[in-house]
């Protein structure tokens, strides 16, 4: 299945789509048998549309509760499909269902899934979209989670297809209240005083040489911008340049 390039859209779609599912997860008079379980209603509708047992295998549990109101089924291909009232039925699967799980499952900062597990555009990784952020997948740095306004600043440069590539760590907690990702070309950092902004090459180099956010130049106020025949970069305790 093709994944839209405005995934802000593809939330906002699965959001909307779910409007139409206010009944119950299951109506287990319609429910099939799958091998040892019976699979029924929304969770049954998400199993096949997502390639049924070739994909996700037979159920190795029956429906069950989930948190805060929620059903979930597993399958025997790490997978799992999670429902809710408010996002409806989706899989989700492999080292992204693992990395969920970690950060709490349903009950946790992330809640529920709202899409899938998806191909990246370019095919070089997977995601799930959650009603709390992402996490997002590749071969080269595993599953890693991905919120707020850090993940907004990241799809505004273009994803994982920009130069800051896949995050390579969970959001991480820093100093004076602020938060940041590190990727494969960078990293973004947001504080509630400045926002979210992305530092890389040269500059981050030097940046960290001063002791990130909690040195003396604090946190990033900009984006690096051209500047003098080269580029700058403009932070809570001034400027730093670079010049080829």
């Amino acid at each position: 299945m093709p994944v839209p390039r405005n995934r802000s859209a593809l939330i906002t779609a699965a959001t909307v789509g779910v409007l139409l599912a206010t009944v119950v997860a299951t109506d287990t008079a319609a429910a099939r048998p799958i091998g040892p379980f019976d699979v029924g209603g929304l969770i049954e509708v998400e199993y096949d549309q997502a390639g049924g047992p070739g994909v996700l295998g037979d159920p190795v549990t029956p429906e069950s509760d989930a948190g805060h109101g929620g059903r979930y089924q597993e399958f025997d291909r790490s997978a799992s499909i999670y429902w809710h009232p408010d996002v409806g039925a989706h899989q989700v699967g492999g080292p992204i269902r693992n990395k969920w799980g970690s950060l709490g499952w349903e009950n946790g900062q992330l809640g529920y899934p709202v899409t899938r597990e998806e191909s990246t555009p370019g095919q070089s990784g997977r995601y799930n979209h959650f009603q709390g952020g992402s996490i997002y997948w590749s071969l080269g740095t595993d599953a890693h989670q991905i919120s707020g306004s850090i993940r907004d600043k990241w799809g505004s440069y273009g994803w994982e297809n920009s130069p800051l590539g896949f995050p390579i760590t969970d959001e991480i907690k820093g100093a004076k209240n602020g938060r940041h990702n590190l990727f494969g070309g960078g990293a973004i950092y947001w504080s509630p005083t400045t926002g979210a902004h992305a530092v890389w090459g040269s500059i981050r180099m030097t940046w960290e040489g001063s002791g990130v956010e909690a040195g003396r130049f604090g946190y990033p106020t900009s984006d690096e911008y051209d500047y003098e025949g080269g580029k700058a970069q403009d932070f809570q305790g001034g400027r730093i340049t670079w010049r080829p």
